[in-house]
């Protein structure tokens, strides 16, 4: 069986030396300026410690979030523009074997 894999972009915020990186950060657009994050609960916890991160005033963190990505099994494959200003963004991949054991542990239903 192919390995399956699961995909998340992190994405420079801002320029100079305090930038912030968001992981899979996503909005939905209700009017032109209005906006609601729609971010993933898992996502938005990686986003939540790379803002205590950038808070800390310790520049760069870059390394310290690559870290807490690669710790939790991601592998950095590419970058891109991302199409905003001053926006990169990094392309990381790991496998979905997690997902997979979560399933199997579930006991079987009885009929």
């Amino acid at each position: 069986m192919a390995t399956r894999w699961e995909y998340c972009v992190l994405t420079r915020m801002s320029n100079g030396p305090d930038t912030k990186w968001y992981v899979n950060r996503i909005f939905h657009h209700t009017a032109v300026f209005e906006a609601l994050e729609v971010t993933d609960k898992a996502f938005r916890k990686y986003n939540e410690v790379f803002e205590k991160f950038h808070n800390s005033r310790h520049f760069p963190i870059l390394p310290a979030v690559l870290n807490v990505l690669g710790a939790d099994g991601w592998e950095l494959i590419d970058d891109m523009n991302t199409g905003l200003l001053g926006g990169e963004g990094l392309v990381f991949k790991r496998p979905v074997a997690r997902q997979r054991k979560a399933a199997a542990k579930k006991p079987a239903r009885r009929k």
